[in-house]
């Protein structure tokens, strides 16, 4: 445990470095920005992430593999941030959980004892897309498992997790909760429900057995494609209490923030956070729940549906249009994801930083300047394609 006086040096050096640290974070917000991590090509340290003042909710991506059986180990990918060795099972068989991710844990730390954010940690992801959970056993053992792996530890996880020195892939960091981000395919589907069964137990059995064992507030939150109904989640929407909807306003064209920024102009749209605000009002176990407008933080985060990244002033226009409309539903945004966003600077800021300021002006907090000052854009070029089209006007 850190002293209080080495907390507060480290958080005097870090307001030195990259400015004040960050407020508390406020979950019934509507003007905050979450950031998936842990996926990128090149990806950013998740300590440079948790230094950006704009990010109020990092969530790790991903717990990609789900164990098949009691006594099984889930698999992870945190891209170059882990080495290449894993955890054995008792018995010698190894796991796809990676032992040695030296990196995560203590930026964990910080990104919650100096920077104020809330850190999650998600399962599921589009690769690959075989996990399922079959039964209700399994789906709680799952939840069982990750809470002993990645909750707190000592006397509000089993202490026989500690003393038979099962994993703890972050050492003695605790996540903030989990995200789940379901998107399993396939092509010969093991059980008719196989897309949805077990989140709904999964989700229940941390809400009501094991987050009430621990000190502090634990979340959940999913990551559901913006078509209403989500064929993974909307089961478990319906039966368990989620905090937050990151929904995917991309990789969907017929729904996608390309179609809300259209349909601004127009009688109709094809843009579903309508849809999705009246789906949880009338049929979710917490109709109070913060929709986030997922979006790509620059072409490279949606390489199939290159037209849903939205520029800065369009991004204004259809964040501005939803946070006024919905302004005790909406939570923030959702960005897809940091080395796609650090890489996409504009105007010496990147893109985060934009959503961050829109975000907050759109909720009546300060006023949203969208100029780019010559000096400014002089010594800043273009990181990438993805910027080309985003200098705001």
């Amino acid at each position: 445990m850190r002293s209080t006086t080495i907390s507060r040096a480290v958080a005097t050096v870090a307001t030195l470095l990259f400015g004040s640290v960050s407020a508390t974070f406020n979950a019934n917000a509507n003007s905050n920005v979450a950031m998936y991590w842990g996926q990128g090509s090149n990806q950013i340290p998740l300590l440079q992430l948790c230094q950006n003042p704009s990010v109020d909710v990092v969530i790790l991506g991903f717990v990609n593999s789900f164990p098949t059986f009691i006594g099984d180990y889930p698999g992870d990918n945190f891209a170059n941030a882990c080495g290449d060795a894993v955890y054995s099972r008792p018995g010698g068989a190894a796991t796809g959980l990676h032992s040695s991710c030296p990196s995560i844990g203590p930026a964990i730390t910080s990104c919650q004892q100096i920077y104020g954010k809330k850190v999650l940690l998600s399962i599921g992801g589009s690769y690959p897309t075989d996990y399922t959970l079959a039964t209700t056993a399994l789906a709680q053992y799952f939840a069982e498992f990750l809470w002993g792996a990645f909750g707190p530890e000592g006397p509000s996880a089993p202490q026989s997790w500690i003393d038979a020195g099962s994993p703890r892939p972050f050492g003695s960091a605790v996540v903030d909760g989990f995200d789940f981000d379901i998107e399993s395919y396939q092509a010969s589907p093991p059980f008719a429900d196989y897309q949805s069964r077990g989140y709904g137990d999964m989700i229940n059995h941390f809400k009501n057995n094991l987050f009430p064992t621990a000190a502090g507030s634990y979340y959940i939150s999913g990551a559901p494609q913006c078509i209403v109904p989500d064929s993974h989640l909307d089961a478990a929407i319906q039966t368990s209490h989620f905090d937050f909807l990151f929904v995917q306003f991309y990789n969907t064209p017929q729904c996608s923030a390309r179609a809300g920024y259209n349909g601004l102009s127009t009688t109709t749209t094809a843009f579903t956070f309508d849809q999705w605000v009246s789906r949880v009002q009338s049929n979710s176990a917490n109709p109070s729940v913060k929709i986030y407008l997922g979006l790509p933080a620059g072409t490279a985060g949606a390489p199939g549906d290159t037209a849903s990244y939205l520029n800065v002033t369009e991004a204004n226009a259809l964040i501005s249009t939803y946070l006024k409309k919905y302004p005790s539903t909406f939570g923030g945004v959702m960005l897809w994801e940091a080395t796609v966003s650090y890489n996409n600077q504009i105007c010496c800021k990147d893109y985060s930083t934009w959503i961050k300021q829109i975000v907050t002006a759109a909720s009546g907090n300060s006023y949203f300047d969208s100029s780019c000052p010559a000096a400014s854009a002089a010594l800043c070029a273009p990181s990438s394609t993805s910027t080309s089209s985003a200098t705001p006007t």
